[in-house]
């Protein structure tokens, strides 16, 4: 069969998907012939994959394990899992009867201290306006200065005595305040928005300090936290580009999330927790941290995936 020398070129020059169009329709005018060649050269030339590496989604950060921060039985559990809290919610109360009871002691005996305070410092006018009387009457000569001298002296005494008492209500005040803050410490509350992933305690249980209580899904963007096989370290940057696959078998491993972006390469190596040579022993790897560059659909923390790099 007879073809022209434009169809042979294409023919020669192009995949074989643009050949078996250009068979099937003989040879088309020049922009027809000028269009496939343009598909088949972009077919042509697919993105550059330099390395390829197994990840776990995460967050930046990492899950928060929440703990008591005092002994006692658990008196109220506020949440339940599954549950989105926000920053500062209390979630956990601790029974705190003679935290409540010390505290209103103190606070009785800071009321008490005020009080007293304010009666002294009342004193004080009085005594000032006397002593002014005795020093002008002793400048007169209707006055000795005994009488100059006792006023002075009440007046002194009086002062000490109001000096004395803003001390003690300032030591109530500041025993006050200790005794809420410690109150305080039989509350739990969530350090920032978050998802109650996980909880360990129940109303009545009890409780030491330290003892683990929940465990928090901040509410952060995901990131792919990868091993980079030594072998690989040197052609992975900064600002490089990637594709996202759940790392599984069956239909699961075509499940892609959206593209992503290296967002720092570790300096220093370590050894591999998702993958393993049992030829060769342990591997030696590199973490790289990737964000992704939209936010992923149905992607879990604690997900196997595998991320393809590419130029």
């Amino acid at each position: 069969m007879n073809r022209s020398p434009l169809c042979l070129s294409l023919s020669s020059g192009v995949p074989l998907l643009a050949a078996a169009l250009l068979s099937l329709g003989g040879c088309s005018p020049a922009q027809d012939s000028a269009s496939l060649v343009s598909v088949a050269a972009a077919q042509a030339k697919p993105q550059n994959q330099v390395a390829v590496a197994r990840g776990k989604i995460d967050v930046e950060g990492g899950l928060l394990d929440l703990a008591s921060p005092a002994a006692g039985v658990v008196q109220q559990l506020l949440i339940k899992e599954g549950q989105s809290v926000q920053k500062g919610q209390v979630l956990l109360r601790l029974a705190d009867d003679a935290a409540r009871a010390d505290l209103a002691v103190a606070e009785s005996e800071q009321q008490l201290a005020q009080t007293r305070l304010k009666a002294r410092q009342e004193r004080l006018p009085a005594l000032k306006t006397t002593l002014t009387r005795w020093q002008a009457a002793a400048k007169q000569g209707a006055a000795d200065l005994q009488n100059v001298d006792e006023a002075a002296h009440s007046l002194r005494d009086a002062q000490a005595e109001v000096d004395i008492a803003a001390a003690e209500a300032s030591v109530a005040k500041h025993k006050v305040e200790q005794l809420r803050a410690l109150q305080q410490r039989h509350e739990l509350r969530a350090p920032e928005a978050a998802t109650v992933i996980r909880l360990t305690a129940h109303a009545g249980s009890m409780l030491q300090s330290g003892s683990p209580v929940a465990v928090l899904l901040p509410q952060r963007p995901l990131i792919v936290r990868a091993e980079v096989n030594e072998s690989f370290v040197a052609a992975i940057r900064e600002g490089m580009k990637a594709h996202v696959a759940v790392d599984g078998d069956g239909g699961a491993a075509r499940l892609e999330f959206p593209s992503a972006t290296v967002l720092r390469v570790s300096p220093v190596y370590g050894p591999a927790r998702l993958q393993d040579d049992t030829q060769r022993g342990p591997v030696r790897v590199v973490e790289s941290v990737l964000v992704f560059d939209q936010p992923p659909v149905n992607a879990k923390v604690g997900q196997n995936v595998r991320v393809s790099f590419h130029e």
